[in-house]
């Protein structure tokens, strides 16, 4: 009987001890199965909300087709569906393009998967079943996710497939090309990603302040003001954007052009236009610091006006996208970019009806020529030859 006992209470021990090891563990050993339902994912300071059941994706160390075609079976158009219908709702209430949507469409994938391989083949879903063209590169150990642009992008990789370009739609100017197969579902189907060249996406939960002190023929001016920060988050993930009229368009959100631009539009009320213009190209010469993109930002990338009121430095080209919107705004005066490839710097010249103050007449119209990036350049004065520069309509 004493045996028994002993035995008895030893067998109890041991299934307790097997109990506590199972239920400890069986979250270390079904992870890959169990994903929350519940996502939030932050958005320039707006949260969106997500109810969302991820399907589990399995990829080998060795990832082949036949490893793509499987996980793909995995996210079928009914999953991926159920998550689009929800991302659709906050892409209509903020406006946003097909740019925009890229950007979106990583953060709800990093979200939901923190591994690199499965975020771009969870990517690759959606984009494809929202319609676009993509396709996906990939090696033994990584996936890439490529696009058809309907935009220029500069310094980023690219790959030719069937006579169409593909962008990586990461964007990073860290990557090096490498060899790759290419794997698309459906061959040379969708449509290209389009950027609304004309206004921005309705980002504007985060604000921050600029105070700005200028002095101008020895008179004191003071300019303080709102910058909207979602806007100016947002910007600076967007990829290098091909220099066009997009910079000047995407104009200052209400937050500062309401403080702004009213308040320069009042300082040169009482001044004419040669003074107007000295006033506003001294304004963006001596408030905005000289800095260039690989000191700030690690990469080479246009900044947009918004951008340069936050940073409070600019380099030449960002400061010259900046006086030209300035001048466009305050000033009403069109202007055109001038592009100095063998120096690699750009200025501005602004339309100019003076009878013999001018520097070049360009379709009819004469141009005065202003250097933003310098500081001590009045209208009219140029370090660089203008009959080398490219002309660039924006």
């Amino acid at each position: 009987m004493h045996n028994s006992t002993k035995y008895i209470w030893y067998s109890s021990t041991i299934f307790f001890v097997w109990f506590v090891l199972f239920i400890c563990f069986m979250p270390v050993l079904h992870a890959e199965q169990i994903q929350k339902s519940n996502y939030c994912v932050e958005l320039y300071g707006h949260n969106t909300n997500f109810k969302f059941e991820a399907p589990p994706l399995l990829l080998d160390q060795n990832i082949g087709l036949a490893t793509l075609k499987q996980n793909n079976d995995l996210l079928n158009t009914e999953i991926v569906r159920k998550l689009t219908e929800q991302m659709d709702y906050y892409s209509t209430a903020f406006g946003m393009d097909d740019m925009a949507y890229i950007l979106f469409t990583d953060k709800i994938c990093n979200a939901i998967y923190n591994d690199a391989n499965k975020v771009c083949l969870f990517k690759y879903a959606i984009l494809k079943h929202k319609g676009y063209a993509v396709l996906l590169g990939y090696t033994q150990t990584t996936l890439t996710v490529y696009g058809k642009l309907g935009f220029k992008v500069l310094n980023a990789i690219y790959v030719d497939h069937l006579k169409l370009t593909y962008t990586d739609l990461t964007f990073s100017q860290q990557v090096k090309p490498k060899a790759e197969n290419l794997y698309e579902e459906v061959v040379n189907t969708g449509r290209a990603f389009l950027m609304n060249e004309h206004r921005a996406p309705y980002y504007n939960a985060k604000k921050t302040k600029y105070s700005f002190h200028f002095e101008f023929e020895d008179f004191d001016y003071y300019f303080k003001g709102n910058v909207n920060q979602s806007l100016v988050e947002y910007y600076r993930e967007l990829p290098d954007v091909e220099f066009s009229e997009v910079y000047l368009n995407y104009q200052l959100s209400d937050h500062s052009k309401n403080g702004l631009i009213n308040a320069l539009k009042e300082a040169v009320s009482n001044m004419d236009q040669t003074k107007a213009i000295d006033f506003i190209l001294k304004f963006t010469q001596e408030t905005f610091t000289y800095k260039n993109d690989a000191e700030t930002l690690g990469k080479e990338k246009f900044s947009f006006p918004e951008e340069v009121l936050a940073n409070r430095y600019s380099d030449c080209e960002d400061k010259s996208i900046l006086f030209a919107y300035l001048s466009k705004e305050v000033l009403r005066v069109p202007s055109v970019a001038l592009l100095y490839y063998y120096k690699n710097h750009l200025n501005v010249a602004v339309a100019y009806n003076h009878k013999t103050s001018y520097n070049f007449i360009y379709k009819n119209q004469k141009y005065l020529v202003c250097e933003p990036s310098g500081c001590g350049f009045a209208p009219g004065q140029n370090a660089y030859d203008v009959s080398k520069a490219s002309i660039i309509n924006w």
